[in-house]
Formats: structure tokens, C-alpha cells, sequence
């Protein structure tokens, strides 16, 4: 009942702060968000620090990174774009679309970004009027509600209440289903349980889906050393904590050699022995599980807690470990968050389209695959047999997230997976899946009813 009391009280105070904005305007709700977002900007090396500090999680220039990428690439996105009274007028068809606030917006945040999705979730709710209460993961509260206090610090300076974001100070799992259950609108970012348990809520929800991302490079490949980078990059990225971060990379087999010393030059430790990459397979996962002590570590950490035997200098950026099999048959088919690349050698590009199908649909479909190559017909046959909801073309996985700006995907930190990875969307989440609309509609003039016959003519 303390808990229910605690949880009743939060709402009353969102709810009343979402009122109190409810009829602000265009110019005054932008405000809002380009001062969350720029708040977080200069604040990214000290939240960025606290996270790992407390998660152990990820290092410093990948999160930085993410918390700039992320605000900019969102007010970038936003800044000029409407969500206030009316936002789109159709003369043809004679529609007129007002947008309206939904309310309070439920934001179940990750470990693995606990202060940069909460930004970015406030910025979105906040541009539709709405206001947002952060459900932290528990191992991370502290950092999390210190990215709260920094971005309700910047409303309050422009007169907005301070309760517009709002932060359970004591998260638990419990407390996290009482805000599902009795908030207006939930953003579930997480595991598949808690992402299950938003769409169990009874309430409107949008969660996302798990990263498995599959990667080609053909025999077309535009730039080899720059593909090599992009994806070492990626995957190296906050130690490969990212959902966006390649996991399995497909190399024809006529380039193997020139493939695999490209990837070693850029900073690639390759691991080909049977032997260990068995060793691998086995501590990967534990019970079924992704083996918590190797999750966001340094490819030397990692290699340390597996007692590898091997000497991987500490400038590694990634681990590259052989495998020949896909699907169940492959314990390292999964999702790897920490910075362990796969490689497979492939003879035909169909069949290794189809070993990356099986993957995803183990896991991580609807999510993305990436492809490297100058080859259209290549791209027209992963665009259709990959079960992903992006297909990034001689870009990093992390560009699926919209935040590079010379691709027209909107930026976001929540991928939509659609009914393949039991989510609502299929595309990037932003501030528009945040609005009711109204839809004024009037007669169209000038218009005659068609006849049967010329409905259903040839």
C-alpha cells in the first residue's frame, strides 16, 4: 500500500504539471525541450561518468558520445517541426490535423543507457505537451536521477514546473508496474520481460526490440578499409553495448584474407582457434544468459574472464572470433553485448543471407542489418529475405538510429521492431507517437460516388 500511496502521488504531481502546459505554445514548448537537450549536452562527461561508476557498464568516450548524439540529433530533428494546434493541413482531401497532448508518459529505462534515454524520452514527451516519470533500473538510480534533476533544473528556469520530469527515487520492479499500470502512455526500453510487461499493462505502449545485427560485406565492397572501420567502430562503441553494435559479419570467401588483415589493422583481435572459440561458446551465455561479468568490458577483460590464455593488448578494440554454424546450432548467434565481433566466410551471398535470417529470427528481428557493398541486386536480396525493420547500406548499425544526419531516418534510442520483435512499430520512436490528433474533416467538393461497376472494373 506504501508503495501504491508513493505511486499515486507522483501521478497527481505529473499530471498537474502536464495541465499546466497543456496550452503553452509552439515557441514556448521548443524552449522546453532545446534547454532539456542542451542541459544533458553539457552535462554528458559527468553523467556519462556516474554511469559507469554505477552500472560498471560501457567507458567514457562511447557514452559521451551517445548523450551528444543523441540531444543534437533530436532538437536538430525536432526544432522546426510542429506539434502544437494544427499541424498539418491537407487541402485535397480537405483534412486538417491538430495534435494534442496523451498525458503522462511512463519512461522504463535500461542500465546500459541510464541517463541518455531518459533525455532523450523527455525531450519527445515534452515537444507533445506531455510530461514523463523515469522508471530507472535499479542499478543505476542514482545516475539517472541526476540527469532528472539536471533537466528539471533547466525547465524551472523557464518557467515551467520542475514536475514535469519526474524520477521514482527508490525503483523497483514493483514500483515500475505501478507507474505502467497508471500512467497515460509507456516507452519500455529493456528486456523482452519488462517490454512484455508494458504491453500487459493494459495501457498504450511502444517498447523496442533486442539488437542482433547482421552484417555484409560482398566482393563490391565500395571502400574495404573503411568498411573494416565502420564496423570495428560500432562495434567497439561504449565496449559494444549498444543494440545497434554489429554482432555477425559475413566476408566472401575469395576476400577472406584481405578481409580479416583489414579488420586486424584496425584494431581487430582475431580469434580462429577451435579450440578457444569453443571455450567462447561455452561462457558467452550462462544458463542461458549473457554472462554479466563480460558485459560492456574491454576486449582484454573479456578474454581475462574467460581465461583465455591470451595475451589481447589493451588497445584491442574488438574481439573477431570465428564460427561456422547459425540459429541454436550457434551459442554465439546472440546478442553479445560487450565487444566481440563474429565472422563467417560464406561461397554463395544467398546462402549467407539465409544463415543471417536464422539468427534473427532466433533473435533480433525487426531490428537491423547492415550491408557493404556497391551491388544493388545484393541489397534487393537482404532488403527482402533479412526480417529487420532497417537495412543500412555502407553505414554503421549505429546510423539506424537516425543520429548521423545524411540518412532520413529519424533519430531515436528506441528502434521499433515491429511484430517480429513483439513491438507496436517497426520504425525509429520519436515525438509523433507521442501525440493525440484530431482529424477535422470536410466535405470535399466536386466529388461523385463511383458506380459498382467502375469500383470493381479492371
Amino acid at each position: 500500500m506504501e508503495n501504491q500511496k508513493i505511486m499515486n502521488e507522483l501521478i497527481e504531481r505529473s499530471k498537474k504539471a502536464q495541465l499546466a502546459i497543456e496550452d503553452w505554445s509552439q515557441e514556448k514548448t521548443d524552449q522546453l525541450v532545446k534547454a532539456i537537450g542542451k542541459a544533458i549536452f553539457d552535462h554528458a562527461e559527468i553523467l556519462s561518468q556516474e554511469a559507469i561508476d554505477e552500472t560498471g557498464f560501457g567507458n567514457l568516450p562511447g557514452k559521451i558520445g551517445k548523450h551528444k548524439s543523441v540531444t543534437m540529433a533530436n532538437w536538430h530533428y525536432m526544432k522546426n517541426i510542429k506539434s502544437v494546434g494544427v499541424i498539418e493541413v491537407d487541402p485535397i482531401n480537405q483534412i486538417v490535423t491538430l495534435a494534442k497532448p496523451m498525458g503522462v508518459v511512463a519512461s522504463v529505462t535500461p542500465s546500459t543507457n541510464p541517463t541518455s534515454t531518459p533525455a532523450q524520452n523527455a525531450m519527445i514527451a515534452i515537444k507533445g505537451r506531455n510530461s514523463v516519470i523515469v522508471a530507472p533500473h535499479p542499478n543505476a538510480k542514482k545516475a539517472t536521477s541526476h540527469a532528472v534533476e539536471i533537466m528539471q533544473d533547466a525547465i524551472e528556469k523557464l518557467g515551467a514546473p520542475r514536475d514535469l520530469v519526474l524520477v521514482i527515487e527508490e525503483p523497483s520492479l514493483e514500483m515500475t508496474n505501478l507507474l505502467m499500470a497508471n500512467a497515460d502512455v509507456i516507452l519500455a526500453t529493456g528486456g523482452f520481460g519488462m517490454v512484455k510487461a508494458a504491453y500487459s499493462s493494459g495501457k498504450p505502449s511502444f517498447g523496442v526490440g533486442q539488437g542482433n545485427v547482421q552484417t555484409y560485406i560482398d566482393e563490391t565492397v565500395p571502400n574495404l578499409a573503411v568498411a573494416t572501420a565502420t564496423i570495428v567502430g560500432n562495434r567497439a562503441m561504449d565496449l559494444g553495448v549498444p543494440c545497434t553494435g554489429d554482432q555477425t559479419v559475413y566476408i566472401p570467401r575469395s576476400m577472406e584474407k584481405e578481409i580479416l588483415d583489414s579488420f586486424v589493422e584496425n584494431g581487430a583481435y582475431l580469434i580462429n582457434d577451435d579450440a578457444l572459440v569453443d571455450k567462447i561458446r561455452q561462457q558467452a551465455f550462462i544458463d542461458g544468459r549473457q554472462n554479466l561479468k563480460i558485459i560492456g568490458k574491454t576486449p582484454t577483460q573479456v578474454a581475462e574472464v574467460m581465461e583465455l590464455g591470451l595475451d589481447v593488448p589493451e588497445e584491442a578494440r574488438v574481439l573477431l572470433v570465428k564460427v561456422d554454424q547459425e540459429g541454436p546450432t550457434e551459442p554465439l548467434a546472440k546478442e553479445i553485448l560487450c565487444p566481440m565481433l563474429r565472422y563467417r566466410v560464406y561461397d554463395d551471398f544467398k546462402e549467407a543471407i539465409e544463415w543471417g535470417r536464422t539468427n534473427l529470427l532466433m533473435e533480433g528481428a525487426g531490428h537491423t542489418g547492415t550491408i557493404h557493398t556497391s551491388n544493388d541486386e545484393n541489397i534487393e536480396i537482404a532488403g527482402e529475405r533479412l526480417p529487420v525493420g532497417r537495412l543500412m547500406v555502407n553505414q554503421a548499425g549505429s546510423a539506424a538510429s537516425g543520429g548521423p544526419y545524411n540518412n532520413g531516418l529519424n533519430p531515436t534510442l528506441s528502434i521499433g521492431c515491429g511484430s517480429w520483435g513483439n513491438n507496436s512499430i517497426s520504425e525509429n520512436l520519436t515525438y509523433r507517437h507521442l501525440l493525440n490528433v484530431t482529424k477535422v474533416s470536410r466535405i470535399i467538393p466536386g466529388i461523385v460516388a463511383p458506380t459498382p461497376e467502375e469500383v470493381w472494373a479492371d
